[in-house]
């Protein structure tokens, strides 16, 4: 008996301490850090197509929400823990695709579960920000945003372009870029300049305005924000303003010829970032493992 008591005890113990291993490794990866891929080379040079890195949480706070209710579509409120920082120009950030469906329609904004993305925070709230001859600008910022060098390499591209067929009206369609209004004209040459929404900040709601900013706003009020006779309505409501109640930031990847980002899908919110890069824990080679993501 005292012989099948012990392998119970043991049993016991084990069973218990893998209990506790599998409830630590879960605390873990919602509040503190989890594992993120890079499956394509939109981050190139800072991260290399295939590498893997860790997700800084502390420095934003660990989301917290009920992820039943996210996956059912019913509504559901994104807070977070306390965090050491706030997001800055410059951060390297994981976040949500900011549409249900990836390769569908924009013009409505929702967390997307399913797809996650690494890019650049070039603009943050309040920023004012622009691209000009390729290299993005923000208004009062002396610093260089994302990579200078591949920034380089997208001008000579649209130099090059140009000087082979200066008819720019028979290529540029694919050099559009958010909101893809012809009211803009907007490129990824030549865009802005974009204010980058933050709390508290009042817009007034005029036609532009709704072009840049009205699926946000429908996305903050859970209402119908439409342009009709030469107004805007807020579930049929005529509205001359808005104070916007989430911060937003402009994501782009360093590799600007061929990234998926801002530039096309428009502003991420704060909210949907699931936190900053850490570390690359599984690199193309030996050299650059446990590298740092530095901010630039």
């Amino acid at each position: 008996m005292k012989k099948i008591d012990r392998i119970i005890d043991i049993t016991y113990k084990v069973m218990l301490t893998a209990v506790a291993a599998v409830a630590l490794y879960a605390v873990l990866q919602v509040t503190t850090t989890c594992s993120f891929h890079t499956p394509s080379g939109s981050m190139t040079p800072t991260i290399l197509p295939d590498e893997s890195g860790l997700v800084n949480k502390w420095k934003l706070g660990a989301r917290i929400f009920d992820i039943r209710d996210a996956i059912d579509g019913k509504p559901y409120t994104i807070r977070r823990l306390p965090g050491y920082g706030r997001l800055e120009r410059g951060d390297v950030i994981i976040f949500n695709y900011p549409y249900p469906d990836k390769g569908g329609r924009r013009d409505s904004i929702a967390m997307n579960l399913a797809t996650y993305y690494c890019k650049r925070a070039v603009a943050v709230a309040g920023d004012t920000l622009e691209i000009r001859d390729s290299f993005y600008r923000v208004r009062g910022c002396p610093d260089t945003l994302g990579v200078a060098d591949e920034q380089r390499q997208l001008q000579r591209m649209m130099r090059l372009r140009e000087q082979q067929e200066p008819d720019i009206s028979k290529w540029r369609g694919w050099m559009r870029c958010f909101p893809k209004d012809s009211i803009f004209g907007w490129t990824i040459k030549e865009m802005g300049p974009l204010v980058i929404p933050g709390k508290g900040m009042r817009i007034t709601l005029d036609r532009r305005n709704w072009l840049l900013y009205g699926r946000y706003v429908e996305w903050e009020t859970g209402k119908r924000v439409e342009w009709k006779d030469s107004a805007v309505y807020i579930d049929d409501i005529p509205t001359k303003s808005y104070i916007f109640a989430e911060n937003y930031c402009f994501a782009a990847g360093d590799h600007v010829i061929d990234s998926r980002d801002s530039r096309y899908f428009g502003l991420v919110p704060e909210k949907f970032i699931v936190g900053t890069a850490g570390i690359i824990w599984k690199p193309k080679s030996s050299d650059r493992l446990l590298k740092s993501i530095n901010r630039h």
